[in-house]
């Protein structure tokens, strides 16, 4: 049986919209002491066996991870997926599915700008690539580089926000991700459930998630307040659902997401057969 060990298991590499490559985040991982960690890339597991590897080689348990975008009720839900198998036929064409859905979001945006009166050549943007170590996204480093916006948040407060808001693609339904993952053998937790704030009844949506297959919760997360957390820990605990936490790093992209903050050891969390302490 191992010891009690610091645990990330939400982070992302330049194989979605994380700025770290996987020898740095597993480098920086170790610094952070983690003693278990899991990659959970947007529609993505290109990286996941390139970390595998080299936590190995670092004494860091891994466990297999993806985070899968849903919809839900209108809504856009993250579905975080452990101990998938990544070379599972429908999970492979669902990621190819989303990753799809997100590139033409960014073709809208652009397109959406030029209609607006911006003097953007789409031809110009089509073409254009950018170092993966920025993070982000196509869109929005094009609209860097070329001077009409400054960074992530002037990209959502001021040339997106209510009233030009970003054309997000109605992803498969939260549903049919939760039943392609356990397909994939995987287990399918519910990834911060208040990550904005909006005004909404937690336990409610709690349980409809619960309705639909979800098998646990990452009640951990850096936008979660205290009293979200202890919330989310006592609706686990009364439905024998799993526990989870994460950090949602995404390197320099996002610098206040923090690997391992919140800091919380195995004792803490129930990852059921996630991950097994005998290991």
């Amino acid at each position: 049986m191992i010891k009690d060990i610091k645990v990330d298991l939400h982070m992302h590499t330049i194989a979605s919209d994380g700025a770290w490559t996987p020898d740095v985040l597993v480098e920086e991982a170790k610094k952070n002491n983690i003693g278990l960690m899991s990659v959970t890339d947007h529609d993505s597991t290109d990286n996941a066996l390139v970390v595998e590897e080299l936590c190995k080689k670092n004494n860091i348990k891994f466990i297999r991870g993806v985070e899968i975008s849903s919809s839900f009720n209108k809504d856009w839900f993250h579905i975080l997926g452990y101990n998938i198998n990544i070379e599972n036929k429908q999970l492979k064409e669902l990621l190819y599915h989303n990753t799809y859905l997100m590139e033409k979001k960014d073709d809208d945006t652009i397109k959406m700008l030029i209609d607006d009166g911006y003097n953007i050549d789409f031809n110009e943007y089509k073409k254009y690539e950018y170092k993966l170590e920025r993070g982000g996204w196509k869109a929005l480093n094009f609209l860097i580089d070329i001077g009409i916006c400054v960074d992530v948040a002037d990209f959502f407060g001021r040339l997106f926000s209510e009233t030009r808001k970003v054309p997000f693609p109605k992803f498969p339904s939260s549903k049919e991700v939760i039943g392609i993952i356990k397909k994939a053998g995987g287990v399918p937790i519910l990834a911060h459930p208040e990550y904005l704030p909006i005004d909404f009844d937690i336990e409610y949506r709690l349980n409809e998630f619960k309705y639909i297959g979800i098998e646990g919760v990452e009640c951990y997360h850096p936008n979660h307040s205290k009293e979200t957390t202890d919330r989310c820990l006592k609706w686990c605990k009364e439905n024998y659902m799993l526990i989870t936490a994460g950090s949602d790093c995404h390197g320099n992209f996002i610098p206040n997401r923090k690997l391992g903050n919140p800091q919380v050891f195995l004792s803490e969390l129930n990852l059921g057969r996630i991950f097994s302490v005998d290991k």
